[in-house]
């Protein structure tokens, strides 16, 4: 046997060996056929004959072709370990999978799938023996064989495999695809027939010189199957699992699925720091877990000790050993605890973060944890526990490392401990999960209270800790002495003289804090100055003094203005602020509503504050100093800067709660839609927006807790109401009074947060405008990068925003649509649906069981004949497959039923909708031969089949253009908002103008004319609005009234094209399309409403002219611009007769006449009539008015002389 071939195989061998667990290989070895028949009888014997299940006859081929498989190997490859990991898997899947009927049964459905691409192997033997190629072919069907075996044990060695079999199953089946077409592949590419014949006999004349030539293609075309196939699965993968991944980052509030980006940066410059841990005994114990007590490690020390420096090595060490270990066998997860990060201080955020780990883990995981999430109107912490503890224990080992939950605000420490304790770790033990946790934290009387009966390390006693910290002093202090010229001996006394104060305390801090102010010396004389016994920080407290004094007084009164003020402003924030937001807040002055580019820092925050800050890089603009993100170093720094009266933490809540409130109520925010706000978005002054809009009511309620200081209530009183006033002018200023007057102000801030969201909305499309038309330096300083930021305010993304557009557009989905179909092949686990009964309405129309298809007689029946369109109306599925195999036409229409699929529609059996449109049915066209425009579309609106019509719009391209603009008008008649808020959100047009044009037409086109007659017919224009609203949101307020500025020229543009490029207004008086020409009136300027069409008030519905009276009483008197400069009273009485009238004279002539003649500008309308009309004319309406006994118009014609000759 050749070595090549050897290594070829044994690679393969050894990667599956790998991912197996050390008992796994124990039960593998020596297995053989024999071990696996008689394992079988074993089980059949035990099981009888349940359901035929376990018949040896189900997996016989499977084992035939194993057999194959054996025989082949062992042609060329004499090693008994070979044939027991061909044998030894199945055996082990069989004696698990047993115990289950559905899952022994869908495994000997898999193994009948893989023998089937396995049939022609009983070909080759001869063939393998004398062609190498054909030893190649050998190796990938082994390699396909121990993948497969490797996906079956992937679901059966999970701990309490049934509980998660479901999506294990799943993700299994996804993986045997790969491998069955890779086989089948194979199969097709050795089936040729003349090689089969060589196979059989040799001595075939033409055989031999086609097989060489064969042969010769075969490792060329092996290669194009391994990597065509590898290609696509791992495009469909990649693309399945990060729409997965985007909808529950946006579910659990994930910001970052970078989880270990707090991993990426390093506290310490010296690699080895912290290894000690490694062989510390107790961290030993709990690694290796072998006891109940050993289960919880506590890791503590005093502030600034090195605790998450140290977290961080051992979650490192974690890492790179289980990537050393058999795949799939374990998880690792952790969170850090940060007192001043919104999303990092609760056992909620920590679940949230937890589980997303293990989704990105586990593709099992991340389907599991989908389905559960795209179920659920809400997570409630409940949930989360115990979908985290479901998720740590479906692997046979796991490591919870929980970091800094001294941090954690309020009780949550003690909620995360208590999770951890009494529900994840004896779940874990009861399902065979071998699982640790590891708690870091200080001894603040809380933590060790809770953990005082578990292993602890405390690092202010480990002497290799001080060591670490005596290592990193040294590799500071030579980069002092390179830049103070230190001598050797000067070099060693500093580092006694910083290791000594650190080793009394135990705390890294302490040494980077003395040694990065040293360090910033700005001369040798300085530095020695801060050497002397008298300045030299003897603890942590009076280093950041020495800090705070020389950043403070060093550099003038300007400097200490900066300083004190990015102080007070990081210390009080919410969440971390970015530089640029920091800087933004030099600039903008919310009372004046400017902003002046001017004030922006020269120095970086860095070089400002000094060590009392750490600047970190931005995830998605790691380079860009703008997007940094600046916290104090540590906690420790907050609380002395508070203590010391650096920071006056009130007052900066105060100041930041008036700043905020007058910012949000200052015009550019407020006017955006009615003014030109360019100069504004150019100056800069919406750098602060993201914050202010988002966290505006967390400073209101500081300065409202009554716990925020200690001083007299009468000193409090004026702060307070202040930032009272304030807090009620921002709800006067978005129409909230109602809110205001409940003297609630943090109720009110709820309340206000919509108006808030939609005028950032705003603010941030026109900024988007401006950046297209010209990127300026004040954007990238002040504005930043672009984000492509979520709209929603209490959303993690409104901020930080997504990589790009369609990002985005996943993540919204997942606000408006966040309950999704369990099916992962079905459209509505791609698009989701906006409540739960919405879900279950899909699943009953799409997903319903065929047991519950209703069986129909023959009396029922309307075609009178059991049909395809039968089939269609009863929901059975089988029977419409069976009838197109038969040959019946999909598309035929009956003159009573219509088409096959608007039975289905019309009954709502979503299931065979979805077979006939994949068989090539379209939805938007004919669907009745009675009724043109009865299309499936169409019936599913008026029958109010929302998943269904929903399916048609998802399905392929969609509608084109001219389908999408009649679907629209169709809602639109139909009075149905739910289908016209489809057809607007679901199907985007690439040329939004056209549609937009089309629109019109199509309502005009669609309006019956017989309601028209019947005077059945609507004015209410609630639809079209509601389109032109989508269409054009900033011509809308929030409350969705129509308020655009109509000299601005957006609207001109769209005011030309509908009343003078399309004169839509007088086409709709024309075709009585009463409610287009409504919404037509409610949305025209003046000028756009001065008709000048003779026909309008020809022969018009009195409704409509008063709707045009209501709109414009000068409408009713003012001439035309024709050259004759003629009244509407001019057209109405051109057809006045005055002989017997009939009742569509009344209405189509005498009306219109009588209505301009009893308006309450009929003195007016005579007035001008009588100015440009003969004799004869004013005659005839007098005439009218007296047959019509119009007394008020004879009046007023006698009092001004008219027709009185």
């Amino acid at each position: 046997m050749a070595t090549n071939q050897q290594t070829s195989f044994e690679r393969s061998l050894d990667l599956f060996r790998r991912e197996l667990s050390d008992d796994q290989i124990k039960q593998i070895n020596g297995v053989n056929q024999k071990t696996v028949t008689d394992t079988i009888q074993e089980i059949q014997g035990k099981l009888g004959r349940r359901d035929d299940l376990c018949k040896l006859t189900r997996i016989q081929r499977f084992l035939h072709a194993m057999e194959h498989i054996e025989k082949l190997v062992t042609i060329f490859l004499n090693a008994s370990d070979f044939v027991a990991f061909i044998w030894g898997p199945i055996k082990l899947a069989l004696m698990v999978a047993t115990t289950w009927t559905d899952a022994i049964r869908q495994l000997i459905d898999a193994y009948e799938e893989i023998a089937e691409a396995l049939g022609n192997l009983a070909f080759f033997h001869n063939l393998i023996q004398s062609r190498d190629h054909l030893k190649l072919v050998l190796d990938d069907y082994f390699s396909d064989i121990l993948r497969f075996h490797r996906c079956v044990l992937d679901v059966f060695s999970r701990p309490e495999w049934k509980r998660l079999f479901k999506w294990a199953w799943g993700s299994f089946r996804r993986e045997v695809k790969s491998i069955l077409a890779s086989l089948k592949r194979k199969q097709a590419l050795l089936s040729d027939d003349k090689l089969q014949s060589h196979a059989i006999l040799k001595e075939v004349q033409d055989s031999d010189q086609y097989a060489k030539d064969q042969f010769s293609n075969l490792q060329t075309s092996l290669e194009d199957i391994k990597s065509t196939l590898a290609s696509e699965q791992l495009q469909s993968k990649t693309l399945q699992a990060r729409e997965m991944k985007t909808y529950l980052e946006s579910r659990l509030d994930v910001s970052n699925s970078r989880t270990d980006l707090q991993l990426e940066s390093r506290d310490t410059d010296n690699e080895n720091s912290g290894t000690w841990v490694f062989s510390d005994p107790v961290f030993k114990c709990w690694e290796r877990g072998k006891s109940a007590e050993n289960r919880i490690l506590f890791l503590n020390g005093s502030p600034g000790s090195g605790k998450s420096t140290l977290a961080k090595t051992i979650i490192r060490y974690q890492k790179r050993k289980q990537s050393s270990e058999s795949p799939r066998r374990s998880f690792l997860a952790y969170f850090f605890f940060k007192h001043d990060a919104a999303d990092r201080k609760t056992a909620r955020s920590m679940l949230q973060h937890l589980i997303m780990q293990l989704v990105n883990a586990d593709e099992t995981i991340m389907r599991f944890v989908y389905e559960k999430l795209s179920t659920m109107e809400s997570t409630e912490l409940a949930d989360l526990k115990k979908l985290a503890s479901d998720c740590f224990t479906s692997r046979p080992t796991a490591t919870v490392v929980l970091d800094g939950l001294d941090e954690a605000i309020d009780n949550e420490h003690e909620v995360s401990i208590t999770w951890c304790l009494n529900e994840l770790l004896p779940t874990a033990k009861s399902r065979g999960c071998n699982l640790n946790v590891l708690i870091c934290g200080q001894r603040d009387g809380r933590l060790d209270a809770m953990l005082s009966s578990h292993p602890q390390i405390r690092l202010d006693n480990v002497i290799d800790h001080r060591h670490d910290i005596e290592q990193f002093t040294k590799g500071q202090a030579v980069k002092i002495r390179a830049r103070f010229l230190l001598t050797q001996e000067e070099e060693e006394k500093l580092i006694f003289k910083v290791s000594g104060a650190s080793h009394a305390s135990g705390m890294f801090l302490y040494a980077r804090v003395v040694l990065e102010n040293l360090a910033a010396m700005d001369s040798i004389q300085e530095f020695e100055d801060e050497l002397e016994t008298g300045t030299f920080p003897e603890d942590l407290d009076h280093a950041y003094e020495r800090i705070a004094e020389r950043i403070l007084k060093q550099h003038g009164s300007s400097r200490h203005t900066t300083v004190k003020k990015i102080l007070g402003w990081v210390v009080c924030a919410a969440r971390p602020l970015r530089w640029r937001e920091i800087q933004s807040r030099f600039c903008i002055d919310a009372n004046k509503e400017t902003c002046n580019i001017r004030n922006l820092r020269r120095d970086n925050c860095k070089g400002i504050c000094s060590s009392l800050v750490d600047v970190t890089n931005c995830d998605l603009f790691p380079n860009v100093e703008t997007e940094q993100v600046v916290n104090m170093v540590h906690q420790t720094a907050t609380e002395y800067l508070v203590r010391s009266g650096t920071v006056n933490l009130l007052q900066e809540h105060v100041d930041m709660a008036l700043f905020c409130c007058r910012y949000l109520c200052s015009k550019p925010l407020t006017t955006s839609k009615s003014q030109n706000i360019t100069a504004n978005i150019h100056s800069g002054y919406f750098g602060f927006l993201d914050y202010a809009a988002a966290h505006y009511a967390v400073h209101i309620q500081e300065v409202e807790a009554p716990q925020v200081s200690t001083d007299s209530a009468s000193n409090l009183k004026p702060v307070k109401d202040s930032v009272k006033t304030a807090a009620v002018d921002l709800a006067k200023v978005h129409g909230k009074e109602a809110s205001v007057e409940t003297k609630d102000i943090t109720k009110s801030a709820g309340n206000l947060n919509l108006a808030i969201q939609d005028n950032v909305l705003v603010v941030r499309k026109l900024i988007g405008l401006e950046r297209e038309k010209s990127e300026t330096d004040v954007f990238g300083t002040i504005e930043g990068p672009i984000r492509h930021k979520c709209h929603k305010i209490q959303c993690s993304k409104f901020s930080t925003g997504c990589p790009n557009e369609a990002s985005l557009k996943e993540h919204l989905a997942v606000h408006e649509r966040p309950f999704r179909c369990p099916h992962s092949d079905c459209f509505g686990h791609r698009i989701g649906y906006p409540s739960l009964e919405r879900l279950e309405s899909h699943n009953e129309a799409f997903h319903q069981s065929e047991s519950r298809v209703k069986t129909a007689f023959p009396a029922d029946l309307q075609t009178g004949e059991w049909n395809i369109h039968e089939a269609c109306k009863a929901g059975n599925l089988d029977e419409v497959k069976r009838f197109h195999r038969d040959g019946s036409d999909l598309k035929r229409i009956l003159p009573k039923i219509g088409s096959p699929l608007c039975a289905a529609v019309e009954a709502g059996h979503g299931n065979i909708c979805q077979y006939l449109v994949e068989n090539g049915v379209d939805p938007f066209r004919g669907g009745s031969k009675s009724v043109k425009t009865r299309t499936p579309v169409v019936v599913a609106i008026y029958r109010e089949r929302w998943g269904i019509l929903e399916f048609f719009l998802c399905n392929g391209d969609g509608p084109d253009n001219s389908e999408l603009a009649k679907s629209i008008a169709r809602a639109i008649h139909a009075n149905q908002p739910v289908a016209l808020n489809m057809f607007l959100t679901r199907r985007q047009p690439e040329d939004l103008v056209a549609v937009m044009e089309l629109v019109p037409n199509e309502i005009m086109s669609q309006t019956d004319e017989r309601l028209v007659q019947s005077g059945s017919h609507s004015t209410d224009a609630t639809l079209i609005h509601t389109w032109f609203r989508f269409v054009k949101p900033e011509f809308y307020n929030e409350k969705g009234i129509f308020v655009a500025q109509l000299d601005c020229e957006e609207y001109k543009i769209w005011g030309d094209l509908f009343f003078r490029q399309y004169s839509f207004l007088q086409a709709a008086l024309r075709r009585r399309c009463f409610s287009l020409a409504t919404f037509l009136m409610e949305i025209g300027s003046d000028e756009y409403l001065q008709l000048k069409s003779r026909f309008v008030y020809g022969n018009v519905e009195v409704e409509i002219l008063d709707l045009l009276f209501k709109a414009d009483p000068r409408l009713a008197w003012t001439p035309d611009k024709s050259e004759d400069g003629l009244t509407p009273l001019h057209y109405t009485s051109r057809y006045i007769r005055n002989d017997n009238i009939s009742s569509l004279y009344q209405r189509t002539v005498a009306a219109p006449n009588k209505f301009l003649l009893t308006c309450s500008e009929v003195k007016r309308v005579l007035v001008e009539y009588q100015a440009k009309s003969t004799d004869a004319e004013r005659k005839r309406v007098r005439e009218f008015a007296e047959k019509e006994m119009l007394r008020e118009a004879l009046e007023i014609m006698d009092l001004i002389g008219f027709n009185t000759t």
